[in-house]
């Protein structure tokens, strides 16, 4: 994971929302249970770090408005998450997922075009780098991988595969080193 935690935070926003697209194609079943286990994992560990670790730093370099919105924004996504996980056998699971679309989409709107770019030009490198080493330490705990494999540019699954120790090279293909990041 590079020096630059808003990127990976983005990269997250990504995964979140192929995720959201796959569970509103999805049809009832094991599939979506599993889909809809993986994306409250992804988010709940995204949250966390945002509102401990981000969101301090938005309210000292931003201001309290733009932390208490997204601290709220995140609510409703849980609210959000909740009701997907009520109805995931149910009617109204499709109206479930847009409305998370919909809060989501919002909430990484107002985060990629206003406050990442903000704190990208306030914080300092070693503030920067601290939060990419607490960022990698919070996926690591939970079981996540440190990057979205799938909407990873060959460079970015390299990068991540050497920082995991594995014996990789740059001659190797996208496929391979998603194989090696999944541990096959």
């Amino acid at each position: 994971m590079a020096t630059d935690p808003f990127a990976a935070l983005e990269q997250d926003h990504r995964m979140v929302e192929r995720l959201l697209k796959t569970l509103a194609d999805s049809d009832e079943g094991q599939e979506r249970e599993a889909l809809v286990a993986q994306l409250q994992q992804a988010l709940t560990t995204h949250m966390q770090f945002e509102e401990s670790e981000v969101y301090p730093l938005v309210d000292r370099e931003i201001d309290h408005e733009t932390a208490e919105e997204a601290n709220v924004e995140h609510q409703l996504a849980r609210d959000g998450l909740a009701k997907m996980q009520e109805l995931t056998t149910a009617p109204g699971f499709g109206a479930a997922v847009e409305m998370v679309q919909g809060g989501i989409g919002h909430h990484v709107q107002d985060e990629e075009k206003e406050v990442f770019p903000q704190l990208r030009k306030r914080l300092d490198d070693d503030t920067k780098s601290r939060l990419a080493d607490t960022l990698k330490q919070a996926k690591m705990q939970a079981g996540l991988p440190l990057i979205d494999v799938d909407g990873a540019s060959k460079e970015q699954l390299l990068e991540a595969a050497r920082e995991s120790g594995a014996d990789v090279n740059s001659r190797m293909t996208k496929d391979e080193l998603k194989a090696v990041l999944a541990g096959r």
